[in-house]
């Protein structure tokens, strides 16, 4: 018999795979001349009883297996396969086995056999999965408290506020609004955690409509973001959509995404968020959170939605993990465009599960316009265009004022403007003072989401997003008396 054991002690096998709980079996002529303790123990065999057996002793419906083993380890000296055991109780044990064959001379070989039990490499992935999911939450726990003292922190100063005002009924009266909307997101907060632990199952079954839950929190986002940073809200003509999710859901990945942009912004810049509706293998609503940033170098944009990957101090690097998986579980997905010192756009795609666009429920009678329509998106812009086209008005429509500087010469005597008052690079404003200088007569609407910067801007030729198309035609009506 072959001293099995001191050959294997001198590739200094046994110590190591003793403690992994890995099977060894060592074959010389198809016979058990070694086994380790772990085998030994697992099988149920009492090593004098197996040794100098052939392996078949053990197998259980196996008896292809010893030609398997001389065919491929004649090629060659590694091979793995799946083993059945049968152990002295009767019970079946699955190994996956690797075998290999060790040459002691020219004439001598023997064939080592590693395997593990897969029942067992099932609850080592599952005891890595949950320790993983718990260090996950230990993290999600840590960011959500950070989000609390956030609360904490902006519900003083507007209770503060209040003492200061307590003889200004209007003031105290925003304020109270302020920290009332505030105390909600941290119930929003809890509600979350309780869902976390929960799964998705229940989210997925909700529905949320997106414009007036956007309308209904533009507020609290705008808190999030601080007084230096304008979140601006542009729906483009959809007047309702809905889609799957519930509004704590929602609300924390919106306060997610304002959070990072804002923490990228760091002094004064703007958020935008936009709504379209884009078809692929099937409907979408596409909601872009643009801002003015710092941007993301390229080489970190393929690595912000992995687990613990951050480049900040004190942040978990969950946030935009835990987002991705939440988006993927509605069966949507997030794209990322990125460019350093000129900010960053997310685009969120999921799924529609009904959606109306705005159209006229009666005609508003107004003389025939030419107009000039600068929008940016081209959902919105298509959308505008085929009303006042429907209208019998000629519309001129560009994405950006760029084009429309190009393409100036093709526009003849315009009488209305009509444009996005934030328009990349440029304000409206700006646009209808340029083009005030080459038709003097030249009226304007500007179109906007922002509910809270609104002072510059005067009432009567002034639309704020959403709106009805009944409302776009009473405006021009109103502006062109």
């Amino acid at each position: 018999m072959l001293e099995v054991d001191k050959i294997l002690e001198r590739i200094n096998i046994v110590e190591c795979v003793q403690d992994l709980g890995l099977y060894v079996l060592a074959l010389s002529q198809d016979k058990v001349v070694y086994l380790n303790k772990v085998a030994e123990e697992k099988l149920g065999y009492p090593k004098e009883e197996v040794l100098g057996k052939g392996i078949s002793f053990l197998l259980f419906s196996s008896p292809e297996l010893l030609s398997e083993l001389k065919t491929n380890l004649l090629k060659k000296h590694k091979f793995k396969t799946m083993v059945k055991f049968l152990n002295q109780q009767g019970k079946i044990i699955n190994l996956e086995a690797h075998f290999y064959k060790l040459d002691l001379d020219q004439e001598e070989s023997i064939v080592l056999m590693i395997g593990k039990d897969t029942e067992e490499l099932v609850e080592i992935k599952e005891k890595v999965e949950n320790l993983y999911k718990n260090q996950s939450f230990t993290e999600f726990l840590r960011s959500l408290v950070h989000d609390f003292n956030n609360i904490l922190q902006n519900t003083l100063k507007y209770l503060k506020s209040i003492e200061e005002n307590i003889d200004k009924p209007e003031e105290v009266k925003r304020y109270k609004f302020l920290a009332e909307k505030t105390l909600k997101s941290w119930i929003d907060l809890n509600r979350l955690l309780i869902d976390y632990t929960k799964g998705i199952k229940d989210i997925v079954s909700s529905q949320v409509e997106m414009v007036s839950f956007l309308k209904n929190n533009l507020d609290i986002f705008q808190i999030i973001a601080g007084p230096k940073i304008q979140v601006q809200l542009s729906l483009g003509c959809l007047s309702k959509v809905f889609v799957p999710g519930e509004e704590t859901f929602w609300r924390y990945i919106f306060l997610n995404f304002i959070s990072n942009a804002k923490e990228a912004i760091k002094d004064e810049g703007t958020i935008e968020i936009s709504l379209s509706l884009k078809t692929i293998d099937k409907r979408y609503l596409v909601i872009k959170i643009r801002d003015t940033g710092c941007g993301i170098p390229e080489e970190n944009l393929e690595k912000i939605f992995q687990p613990f990957f951050t480049t900040k101090k004190e942040s978990s690097g969950l946030g935009l993990f835990l987002v991705k998986n939440h988006i993927v579980s509605l069966g949507g997905k997030i794209e990322v465009e990125s460019k350093v010192n000129l900010g960053t756009t997310f685009k969120v795609f999921v799924p529609v599960l009904s959606a109306n666009l705005l159209t006229p429920s009666k005609k508003v009678e107004t003389k025939r316009l030419r107009i000039i329509l600068l929008e940016d998106e081209p959902e919105v812009r298509a959308s505008l265009q085929e009303i006042l086209e429907r209208e019998g008005h000629q519309v001129w429509a560009f994405p950006n004022y760029e084009e429309l500087e190009q393409k100036l010469d093709e526009v003849y005597s315009p009488d209305l403007l009509i444009t996005d008052y934030y328009m990349p690079g440029i304000k409206g404003f700006e646009v209808y003072q340029i083009l005030k200088q080459r038709f003097p007569e030249l009226k304007v609407l500007f179109l906007t989401g922002d509910l809270l910067n609104l002072a510059e801007l005067p009432n009567f030729n002034l639309l704020l997003k959403p709106f009805t198309a009944e409302e776009l035609l009473s405006k021009l009506k109103e502006i062109m008396l």
